[in-house]
């Protein structure tokens, strides 16, 4: 199998997300893959604020808090030894990331994973799922493993 020289990790600063982070370090190593490290200002925020469900400032507030997500993870990987580059997307989450995954050429995409019921999953769409056909690289789910089903 071959190595990852550059490495995507998507982070929205959820327990999943810092799990999956945290799980990922192994294979980030110290300073010896190129990381990057994606938060994403969901598009319905956007989509609100154009259309005056809420207020420009809203979003703009909801942009600072993804912002702050993605500054607490990339000091995460500093703290450990990890140089990696940061970068805030507005859109739909998979496409922001698979969209991302191509410019940078990456070798690997990172996800947490929060389990959910079937309804759930309907409603709501899985990420995961969804960058299976988008990505022209591996994509790896990270989750908990001490979470019982």
């Amino acid at each position: 199998m071959q190595n990852f020289d550059t490495i995507l990790l998507a982070y929205d600063g959820s327990e999943q997300g810092r799990i999956a982070l945290r799980r990922s370090l192994p294979l980030l190593g110290a300073g010896e893959v190129r990381t990057h490290l994606l938060a994403v200002v969901p598009l319905t925020g956007a989509v609100a604020a154009a259309e005056g469900f809420y207020t420009e400032s809203m979003y703009e507030s909801e942009r600072e808090r993804v912002e702050n997500i993605l500054a607490e993870g990339v000091e995460m990987l500093k703290a450990k030894g990890i140089d990696a580059q940061g970068y805030v997307r507005v859109g739909e989450p998979a496409h922001q990331i698979a969209k991302l995954a191509g410019e940078l050429g990456v070798d690997l995409v990172i996800v947490g994973h929060q389990r959910r019921g079937v309804l759930a999953r309907w409603w709501q769409g899985s990420v995961g799922a969804s960058l299976l056909d988008r990505l022209d690289c591996s994509l790896l789910i990270a989750q908990d493993p001490s979470i019982e089903t």
